[in-house]
């Protein structure tokens, strides 16, 4: 039976910043991470032509102060998203996109080397055998003794538990012992997941042609499946790309569909040119088994995102719910998950 001070519950980014605050305090811990990697909603994947593209969380923006704190400290490096050119603006099928000049200077980052980098960086410098993959929580309990977590039926020992999976996918995939109360219940159920109802594409090139064209890759669209799309290559020319969010009205689709109507659209919008593509990747994060519970309710946008029920210990003080939903600053973004490993900590000392 292992034992660990805390055993964190989720290896995104809330669960490996807090394991680094832990370190630094001398405190041991245990992560039990469902998936078979680490990073969570953070997943960053390479395509063919070499471009890293974020199928998950991608931005920094200046008001993210804590994130930015931490990517300093961690020296993970930000690089400009690509803006200059002509952004288009598609109104329906037969009216050709509307462009608009942008001279570049925004207010908008990504992680030099793909998010993913952050995770990574953090993972590097823990003790990796801390950290368990593969490891699906089914219970947690109070006894006695301490606090159990039963994971794949194996049961880990711990003074404190730290939860930092979506609070909606945490009602209907963990049971406690004792019962949350039901009101705290209800919350968790109606605590909307970020990035839970999104569907993400990507489509990688040999070159970015569009920036041949004056364009900045980026579109904004009220026809689809991008709704939204930008440039994403490589901070050094490393390989081209186009990613964005798409309708998820085409969810459903099988993915051969869903890659037909986006190829067709970036052909109608940008030319004959983006049928030349060298590969076409999406998530549908609705069917992330570890990010999203089945059947899920879907919720307005940010719906329970930093609730009081988040901001104290329950069970006596032994167990925390966080991640990035529950911080009251910046909640579903990466600045709410560095915001809620911070927060945690602090209830983890007093």
């Amino acid at each position: 039976m292992e034992s660990a001070d805390v055993i964190i519950v989720g290896a995104g980014l809330t669960g490996l910043t807090l394991a680094r605050n832990l370190t630094q305090k001398g405190k041991h811990f245990i992560i039990l991470e469902a998936r078979d990697r680490i990073g969570g909603r953070i997943h960053s994947v390479d395509t063919a032509g070499g471009a890293v593209v974020e199928m998950g969380a991608t931005w920094f923006f200046p008001h993210f102060k804590n994130l930015f704190k931490l990517l300093k400290e961690i020296k993970v490096e930000l690089t400009d998203q690509y803006l200059k050119g002509y952004t288009l603006y598609e109104s329906d099928r037969n009216t050709p996109a509307r462009k608009v000049y942008s001279s570049g200077d925004d207010d908008m980052f990504r992680i030099k080397g793909g998010t993913s980098q952050i995770v990574e960086t953090l993972y590097n410098n823990l003790d990796k055998s801390r950290v368990l993959l593969g490891q699906k929580v089914s219970e947690i309990r109070s006894t006695a003794e301490g606090m159990e977590v039963v994971s794949n039926g194996q049961v880990f020992r711990s003074s404190r538990v730290v939860t930092t999976v979506p609070p909606q996918l945490l009602a209907g995939s963990v049971s406690f012992s004792p019962a949350l109360s039901q009101h705290v219940l209800a919350v968790l159920k109606n605590t909307h997941t970020w990035m839970g109802d999104s569907l993400k594409g990507a489509v990688a090139y040999k070159t970015p042609f569009w920036k041949e064209d004056g364009l900045s890759g980026a579109l904004y669209s009220n026809v689809g499946p991008f709704v939204q799309l930008y440039d994403q290559c490589g901070s050094e020319g490393e390989g081209a790309a186009l990613v964005g969010f798409m309708d998820d009205r085409i969810a459903h689709l099988p993915f051969e569909e869903r890659r037909d109507k986006v190829i067709g659209q970036l052909v109608r919008v940008f030319g004959d040119q983006a049928g030349d593509f060298l590969e076409y990747a999406d998530t549908v994060w609705s069917r992330e088994q570890f990010t999203m519970d089945s059947p899920a309710v879907r919720l307005s946008r940010h719906k329970s995102n930093g609730h009081e029920v988040f901001q104290q210990a329950m069970m006596g003080g032994r167990l925390v719910i966080g991640g990035t939903e529950t911080s009251p600053r910046a909640g579903g973004y990466m600045e709410g998950a560095v915001n809620s490993a911070d927060n945690i900590m602090k209830m983890l000392i007093d």
